[in-house]
């Protein structure tokens, strides 16, 4: 199978193209896209800091909500919003149920250490087993459960920060996440796909919880420049910024591991995928079944984002996304949702 000679995204990536030294379409759009982006960003932390402080408000208990899933990027994030850049965080933890218990650990140690706030949600697990099958089996290959109930995570936080009146919310997501959020069209194709696939199992209830906390994204502002920013709250808005979108921070495993380490114990999962990060158990069904059903990963489109942007090597997301499930865990997860794993229900 043919994959671009400098990310990882392979000949099977809807519309991928290569160029006659192997390189994809992905990658040449994104090094001029770079050049024409650049008078967006902040140039340093202090000029952030500075319009950062519009979101102060001494009137309300939180000026930011911080989604909080115990691994390393989300854990520097509220490190420095809380210490460095002075902002008062509500955190948020969603446990959809298949959580490793180290990462809570990890989420409520630092939570403990900071001096902060924490909710922690339960999403209905009927829901989210609900969810991984219908994803996990639909007649869409690009449609992976992970970004659906990622999109899902997301949306609770939202919630949360509607209800709790804050503006502004702040995730560690990488550079790869933030520009699968900024492609709005390839958004839009897959949330339509999703409600095809919905509609297809006849599930009202499901399809009503499921719609209705999509309602949530017209209240939404994803940062695009500073100004975004800059013009501070927005009234009925919540301004989403992935934190490491801005070029002085980096996606770096190593020395966030070593950070995290020296400030509250941070730990890592034993067996995580992709490798050096603290994800779910779930995240190994999900991505064997893209790995089946399409030959790339939820991850692929992530990494090849990091790589193009100079924060990891492409031999280093080659190792970190190969897929070696423990013994038997495939098996037992899929039993959990109700997936045959040969195709169809169980």
């Amino acid at each position: 199978m043919k994959v671009c000679n400098k990310c990882v995204l392979p000949e099977t990536y809807p519309g991928i193209q290569f160029d006659d030294n192997g390189v994809c379409n992905q990658c040449r759009s994104y090094s001029e896209a770079e050049t024409r982006e650049t008078h967006k960003q902040f140039p340093d932390g202090s000029s952030l800091a500075r319009a950062l402080q519009g979101f102060k408000n001494p009137n309300h208990k939180y000026d930011v909500l911080v989604p909080l899933s115990g691994g390393l990027d989300s854990c520097f994030t509220l490190i420095q919003i809380k210490e460095t850049f002075g902002l008062r965080p509500l955190v948020f933890h969603s446990d959809h149920g298949w959580d490793d218990p180290t990462a809570t650990a990890n989420v409520e140690k630092l939570c403990k250490e900071l001096d902060v706030d924490l909710v922690i949600w339960k999403n209905e697990l009927v829901f989210m087993r609900k969810l991984f099958r219908y994803f996990n089996q639909s007649r869409y290959p690009e449609l992976s459960a992970c970004h659906v109930c990622g999109n899902m995570l997301y949306l609770n936080g939202l919630e949360l920060a509607d209800n709790f009146n804050i503006p502004l919310v702040v995730n560690g997501y990488s550079k790869g996440q933030a520009a699968m959020m900024h492609d709005k069209d390839k958004a839009q194709d897959l949330y339509g796909k999703m409600i095809e696939i919905i509609l297809e199992t006849g599930d009202r209830e499901f399809f009503d919880i499921f719609t209705k906390k999509w309602q949530l994204l017209e209240k939404q502002v994803i940062y695009n420049n500073r100004s975004d920013l800059e013009s501070g709250p927005l009234p009925g808005k919540l301004l989403f910024i992935p934190f490491f979108i801005f070029k002085f921070y980096k996606t770096q495993k190593d020395k966030l591991q070593q950070i995290c380490r020296e400030r509250f114990d941070w730990q890592p999962i034993p067996t995580s995928y992709p490798a050096s990060t603290t994800n779910c158990k779930m995240i190994w069904l999900n991505s064997w079944m893209d790995l089946k059903r399409r030959q790339y990963t939820h991850y692929h489109d992530e990494y090849s984002t990091l790589i193009r942007a100079g924060e990891m090597t492409r031999q280093q997301a080659i190792e970190d996304l190969e897929l070696n499930p423990p013994a038997g865990l495939l098996k037992e997860l899929a039993d959990e949702i109700g997936l045959n794993l040969d195709g169809g229900n169980s």
